[in-house]
């Protein structure tokens, strides 16, 4: 259940060529003095290339904030009307925004729009927020590999609608383009999963697509301690995509887990027929099983997948199980949920 939060940078190329409309030296030195009050935190001297590389992330999105900021600096007047228009919240600035929104405009994006608006750079500083760290949760368990954290991540890209640039994602496009064997800013971060004090507690694992990164380290644990010659509990994944063909991750690792007698295997890939078919469903038809090992034999759940609708969905099947299984209604059955959740046997993981 542990994470790696990974800190990006931005491609030098790109740095450069904004540097370049920015009218900026990137290869000048910087020297940066921290004032009280400063919205990012600086090293004191690097070059300007560095600072679009490494601190600012000027290819993010930007808030209703730097709008504001930026149409002080703006000598056009039309463009001045228009940032100003996006503070204001008029009918012409908000469909502005969306239009930018709906774009996926970044702070540089902005900038090459209003090309009258040139902050300095010591105002530019305070207007970009810092590159944040992107966390993924780890998928290899340190009793198979020990020497090494693996990780499984999906590549964020997009198309941009207005002028059909394709884009991949700071985090992920900076990962892809590591070669081995290069350094990358990291840190390893616990996570508040409460895992079973013995081996021999059932664990039944619920993920959706990278969502099943956390699930597989915590199977690797269970497949090393029975290798061993350790006695192991019930290990059950429920695991969601949209095809098997193309998104059935680590399929031949789990299947051999399943060989040797340590995991049960429940998939849900929802576009490979007619009726789509979700995790939430097989729960519910693996439902007199699932409450078996939840209820009776004091197992664990855990859930790990998008916030936007994941935890819902779960929790309203594991809802329709409790009451199947226990006869009750529908508060009696949000009550057990409830205790398990403080018991710390049912977890959610989630990302926005």
């Amino acid at each position: 259940g542990d994470s790696m939060a990974v800190w990006p940078r931005n491609p030098t190329d790109q740095a450069d060529a904004f540097c370049g409309m920015m009218g900026l030296d990137a290869g000048e030195q910087l020297r940066v003095v921290p004032l009280d009050g400063a919205r990012n935190w600086c090293p004191e001297e690097l070059s300007t290339r560095q600072l679009f590389t490494h601190v600012l992330d000027v290819f993010g999105k930007p808030n209703k904030k730097f709008f504001e900021t930026l149409s002080l600096f703006a000598k056009d007047e039309h463009e001045k009307a228009a940032l100003e228009s996006i503070v204001a919240g008029s009918d012409d600035g908000k469909k502005f925004y969306r239009d930018l929104v709906h774009d996926f405009a970044s702070h540089a994006d902005v900038l090459k729009r209003f090309p009258s608006a040139r902050p300095p750079l010591m105002h530019l500083i305070n207007m970009v927020p810092a590159l944040k760290p992107r966390s993924y949760s780890i998928a290899s368990s340190p009793l198979m590999h020990p020497d090494k954290i693996q990780l499984c991540v999906v590549q964020v890209d997009w198309t941009v609608p207005s002028s059909a640039e394709f884009r991949i994602g700071e985090a992920t496009g900076y990962l892809k383009a590591q070669q081995p064997g290069a350094q990358v800013m990291c840190a390893v971060r616990q996570s508040a999963i409460v895992l079973p004090k013995h081996p021999t507690a059932p664990i039944i694992m619920a993920g959706m697509g990278t969502g099943v990164a956390p699930w597989r380290a915590m199977t690797q644990d269970r497949v090393v301690q029975k290798r061993r010659g350790m006695e192991v509990g019930p290990c059950l994944l429920f695991y969601g995509a949209r095809y098997a063909q193309y998104e059935y991750l680590y399929q031949q690792e789990f299947e051999q887990y399943v060989a040797e007698g340590v995991l049960t295997m429940h998939t849900a890939f929802s576009r490979d027929q007619a009726r789509k078919v979700y995790v939430q469903h097989r729960l519910v038809e693996a439902g007199p099983y699932v409450a078996e090992l939840l209820l009776r034999q004091q197992g664990h759940f855990y859930v790990c997948g998008s916030a936007r609708q994941v935890p819902e969905d779960i929790y309203a099947a594991m809802k329709r199980v409790v009451m199947a299984s226990e006869k009750c209604g529908e508060d009696d059955a949000e009550a057990m949920l409830s205790n398990l959740k403080m018991e710390g046997r049912y977890t959610v993981e989630a990302w926005s």
